[in-house]
Protein backbone atom coordinates (compact mmCIF):
# COMPACT_ATOMS: atom_id res chain seq x y z
CA UNK A 1 0.00 0.00 0.00
CA UNK A 2 1.54 3.57 -0.97
CA UNK A 3 1.74 6.09 1.65
CA UNK A 4 1.36 9.12 -1.43
CA UNK A 5 -1.52 11.27 -0.57
CA UNK A 6 -4.58 10.59 -3.05
CA UNK A 7 -4.48 13.04 -6.04
CA UNK A 8 -7.64 15.37 -5.69
CA UNK A 9 -9.86 15.45 -8.73
CA UNK A 10 -11.93 18.51 -9.32
CA UNK A 11 -15.40 17.84 -10.11
CA UNK A 12 -16.68 21.65 -10.79
CA UNK A 13 -14.84 23.79 -13.30
CA UNK A 14 -15.25 27.09 -11.91
CA UNK A 15 -13.75 26.70 -8.01
CA UNK A 16 -12.55 29.83 -7.65
CA UNK A 17 -15.45 31.85 -9.54
CA UNK A 18 -13.95 35.29 -9.45
CA UNK A 19 -10.42 34.74 -10.10
CA UNK A 20 -11.21 32.03 -13.42
CA UNK A 21 -14.10 34.87 -14.44
CA UNK A 22 -12.11 37.53 -14.21
CA UNK A 23 -7.98 35.57 -16.03
CA UNK A 24 -11.02 34.09 -18.62
CA UNK A 25 -12.40 38.04 -19.27
CA UNK A 26 -8.11 39.41 -19.50
CA UNK A 27 -7.58 36.84 -21.77
CA UNK A 28 -10.55 37.18 -23.67
CA UNK A 29 -10.62 41.02 -24.04
CA UNK A 30 -6.68 41.11 -24.97
CA UNK A 31 -7.13 38.28 -27.67
CA UNK A 32 -10.39 39.60 -29.30
CA UNK A 33 -9.00 43.35 -28.99
CA UNK A 34 -5.43 42.09 -30.61
CA UNK A 35 -7.74 40.28 -33.51
CA UNK A 36 -9.73 43.21 -33.82
CA UNK A 37 -7.07 45.33 -34.68
CA UNK A 38 -5.24 42.92 -37.02
CA UNK A 39 -8.35 41.27 -38.30
CA UNK A 40 -10.27 44.86 -39.21
CA UNK A 41 -7.32 46.15 -40.67
CA UNK A 42 -6.51 43.74 -43.18
CA UNK A 43 -10.03 43.35 -43.88
CA UNK A 44 -10.22 46.70 -44.46
CA UNK A 45 -7.16 46.33 -47.01
CA UNK A 46 -8.45 43.28 -48.86
CA UNK A 47 -12.07 44.79 -49.62
CA UNK A 48 -11.06 48.50 -50.52
CA UNK A 49 -8.70 46.54 -53.09
CA UNK A 50 -10.82 44.27 -54.17
CA UNK A 51 -13.93 46.99 -54.66
CA UNK A 52 -11.82 49.21 -56.36
CA UNK A 53 -10.73 46.89 -59.11
CA UNK A 54 -13.81 44.92 -59.39
CA UNK A 55 -17.23 47.03 -58.18
CA UNK A 56 -19.31 43.92 -59.67
CA UNK A 57 -17.82 41.96 -56.52
CA UNK A 58 -19.91 43.92 -53.99
CA UNK A 59 -22.47 41.42 -53.41
CA UNK A 60 -19.52 38.71 -53.13
CA UNK A 61 -18.14 41.18 -50.26
CA UNK A 62 -21.76 41.21 -48.68
CA UNK A 63 -22.10 37.20 -48.60
CA UNK A 64 -18.28 37.17 -47.46
CA UNK A 65 -19.54 39.28 -44.21
CA UNK A 66 -21.98 37.21 -43.21
CA UNK A 67 -19.26 34.26 -43.43
CA UNK A 68 -16.69 35.88 -41.57
CA UNK A 69 -19.50 36.96 -39.23
CA UNK A 70 -20.61 33.40 -38.26
CA UNK A 71 -17.05 32.42 -38.09
CA UNK A 72 -16.05 35.19 -35.70
CA UNK A 73 -18.70 34.05 -33.31
CA UNK A 74 -17.40 30.72 -33.52
CA UNK A 75 -14.57 31.94 -32.75
CA UNK A 76 -15.31 33.91 -29.80
CA UNK A 77 -16.57 30.86 -28.40
CA UNK A 78 -13.94 28.92 -28.86
CA UNK A 79 -11.55 31.56 -27.36
CA UNK A 80 -13.68 31.60 -24.20
CA UNK A 81 -13.57 27.42 -23.49
CA UNK A 82 -9.72 27.83 -23.93
CA UNK A 83 -9.52 30.45 -21.78
CA UNK A 84 -11.65 28.85 -18.92
CA UNK A 85 -9.46 25.82 -19.10
CA UNK A 86 -6.39 27.63 -18.92
CA UNK A 87 -8.11 29.65 -15.80
CA UNK A 88 -9.00 26.24 -14.21
CA UNK A 89 -5.03 25.05 -14.93
CA UNK A 90 -4.29 27.76 -12.62
CA UNK A 91 -7.17 28.33 -10.39
CA UNK A 92 -7.65 24.39 -9.35
CA UNK A 93 -4.07 24.53 -7.75
CA UNK A 94 -4.96 27.66 -5.90
CA UNK A 95 -7.67 26.51 -4.35
CA UNK A 96 -6.25 23.26 -3.05
CA UNK A 97 -3.63 25.41 -1.77
CA UNK A 98 -6.17 27.57 0.35
CA UNK A 99 -7.84 24.45 1.61
CA UNK A 100 -4.31 23.10 2.64
CA UNK A 101 -3.74 25.84 4.35
CA UNK A 102 -7.06 26.33 6.39
CA UNK A 103 -6.07 22.63 7.67
CA UNK A 104 -2.26 23.38 8.42
CA UNK A 105 -3.70 26.79 10.31
CA UNK A 106 -5.76 24.10 12.56
CA UNK A 107 -2.11 22.67 13.34
CA UNK A 108 -1.88 18.97 11.23
CA UNK A 109 1.62 19.54 9.92
CA UNK A 110 0.66 15.75 8.60
CA UNK A 111 -1.39 17.63 5.90
CA UNK A 112 0.33 17.27 2.48
CA UNK A 113 -1.02 19.63 -0.40
CA UNK A 114 -1.87 17.31 -3.53
CA UNK A 115 -1.83 18.75 -7.16
CA UNK A 116 -2.90 16.72 -10.24
CA UNK A 117 -0.37 15.65 -13.00
CA UNK A 118 -0.32 18.68 -15.39
CA UNK A 119 -1.64 21.53 -13.23
CA UNK A 120 0.53 24.65 -13.04
CA UNK A 121 2.46 25.51 -9.74
CA UNK A 122 3.58 21.97 -9.14
CA UNK A 123 7.11 23.58 -8.07
CA UNK A 124 5.27 25.87 -5.03
CA UNK A 125 3.98 22.01 -3.92
CA UNK A 126 7.21 20.23 -3.92
CA UNK A 127 7.89 23.71 -1.55
CA UNK A 128 5.11 23.53 0.26
CA UNK A 129 5.19 20.47 1.03
CA UNK A 130 9.16 20.76 2.20
CA UNK A 131 7.97 23.38 4.66
CA UNK A 132 5.61 21.01 6.07
CA UNK A 133 7.84 17.88 6.47
CA UNK A 134 10.62 20.81 8.05
CA UNK A 135 7.61 22.39 10.69
CA UNK A 136 7.04 18.76 11.44
CA UNK A 137 10.53 17.52 12.38
CA UNK A 138 10.75 20.69 14.44
CA UNK A 139 7.76 20.68 16.27
CA UNK A 140 8.57 17.24 16.92
CA UNK A 141 12.40 17.82 18.32
CA UNK A 142 10.21 20.64 20.70
CA UNK A 143 8.02 17.92 21.77
CA UNK A 144 11.14 15.07 22.62
CA UNK A 145 13.21 18.71 24.46
CA UNK A 146 9.61 18.91 26.29
CA UNK A 147 9.49 15.31 27.30
CA UNK A 148 13.16 15.25 28.09
CA UNK A 149 12.56 17.84 30.17
CA UNK A 150 9.72 16.68 32.29
CA UNK A 151 11.15 13.45 32.95
CA UNK A 152 14.15 15.51 34.68
CA UNK A 153 11.43 17.79 36.42
CA UNK A 154 9.71 14.64 37.51
CA UNK A 155 13.50 13.39 38.54
CA UNK A 156 13.73 16.39 40.54
CA UNK A 157 10.28 15.87 42.37
CA UNK A 158 10.93 13.02 43.67
CA UNK A 159 14.43 14.27 45.21
CA UNK A 160 12.51 17.00 47.06
CA UNK A 161 12.09 16.73 50.63
CA UNK A 162 8.27 16.35 51.81
CA UNK A 163 8.22 19.90 53.47
CA UNK A 164 9.12 21.26 50.35
CA UNK A 165 5.33 21.49 48.99
CA UNK A 166 5.44 24.98 47.53
CA UNK A 167 8.47 24.26 45.26
CA UNK A 168 6.78 20.97 44.34
CA UNK A 169 3.45 22.58 43.37
CA UNK A 170 5.45 24.79 41.14
CA UNK A 171 7.48 22.17 39.34
CA UNK A 172 4.74 19.91 39.38
CA UNK A 173 2.92 23.42 37.27
CA UNK A 174 6.04 23.84 34.66
CA UNK A 175 5.94 20.05 34.00
CA UNK A 176 1.74 20.39 33.00
CA UNK A 177 3.02 23.45 31.07
CA UNK A 178 5.79 21.31 29.05
CA UNK A 179 3.53 18.47 28.28
CA UNK A 180 0.95 21.19 26.33
CA UNK A 181 4.18 22.95 24.83
CA UNK A 182 3.05 21.75 20.93
CA UNK A 183 0.04 19.52 21.28
CA UNK A 184 -1.75 21.70 19.54
CA UNK A 185 -0.10 20.68 16.41
CA UNK A 186 -0.71 16.94 14.77
CA UNK A 187 2.92 15.23 14.07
Amino acid sequence: MSDAPPRFQRRTVLVKRALQLKYIGMVFVSVLLASAIVGLDMYYTMARLVLNDNPQLAAAVTQFNTIILVKLGLYLVLMLLISLYVSHRFAGPIYRFEKSAQIVSSGDLTHRVSLRTGDELLELQEEFNGMLASLQALVQKDRNLAARIGERLETALRKLPDDAQASRDELKSLQVELEHLTQSFKV
